[in-house]
């Protein structure tokens, strides 16, 4: 018997480095790709705006004082067009304020010139986690969505002010709606069951820490028609 044993790859990301030093450029471009990264990189921010534009990087070293187009305004681009990718802001240490304030628009981290190898490793390899767990996080999601949309039963989400954020399948066909016009309305809109109102109204009464089942066989009907459903 042959048995064939399948190995996931661990999570190798495409990093941009946005630089006008070149010594920085060159010395991250050694660093990381000697620990196996894709790397790319750009010497002034437009440059590097236009790579971004053109594609997705998972991890973004970025210059804040440059000439022309600077770090911050990048920052901002980046957070809009790929708000999953981690960025850590390259800065002398005249400016670890400006760090401090890019890290509250979005940065993930800031690394201080001049930086040895160990720090750049060190930060980036952080950034990795960081970038990976948030990719776990949208997978996990994905499968969520995926076996609630199978679910035969209905399925609804409601945020904290009763708005529909989530309806399956099985939901829409039992209301008899179509989706784009419920999601972000209020349920209290759709749903005129008044039986079914209060069970959603008692769900969304209970504390976050309370764990319980409400059952009930009810009797929707539209236009003289009339589905049994079970909530």
């Amino acid at each position: 018997m042959t048995e064939i044993e399948l190995i996931k790859d661990p999570f190798k990301p495409k990093i941009l480095v946005v630089d006008d030093e070149q010594v920085i450029r060159e010395g991250c471009h050694e660093v990381l790709t000697q620990e196996g990264y894709e790397v790319i990189l750009a010497k002034r921010g437009d440059q590097g705006l236009n790579k971004i534009e053109k594609e997705h990087f998972d991890i973004i070293l970025l210059d804040l004082m440059m000439p022309g187009l600077s770090g911050f305004e990048i920052l901002s681009h980046v957070k809009a067009l790929h708000p999953d990718t981690s960025i850590i802001v390259i800065t002398g240490y005249a400016t670890i304020e400006n760090s401090i304030e890019a890290m509250k628009n979005g940065a993930f981290d800031f690394i201080p010139k001049p930086f040895s190898p160990d720090q750049l490793r060190v930060v980036v390899s952080k950034a990795i986690e960081h970038t990976g767990a948030l990719k776990d996080i949208a997978t996990e999601k994905s499968r969520m969505r995926v076996l609630i949309d199978l679910l035969a039963n209905g399925v609804m989400v409601s945020d904290a002010e009763e708005n529909l954020v989530l309806a399956n399948p099985a939901f829409i066909k039992i209301m008899d709606v179509q989706v784009d016009d419920i999601i972000g309305q209020p349920f209290k809109l759709l749903v005129k069951n008044k039986q079914l109102s209060e069970m959603i109204e008692n769900a969304l009464s209970m504390s976050e820490d309370a764990l319980a089942e409400l059952s009930q066989e009810l009797e929707l009907g539209r236009d003289g028609k009339n589905n049994k459903a079970i909530y």
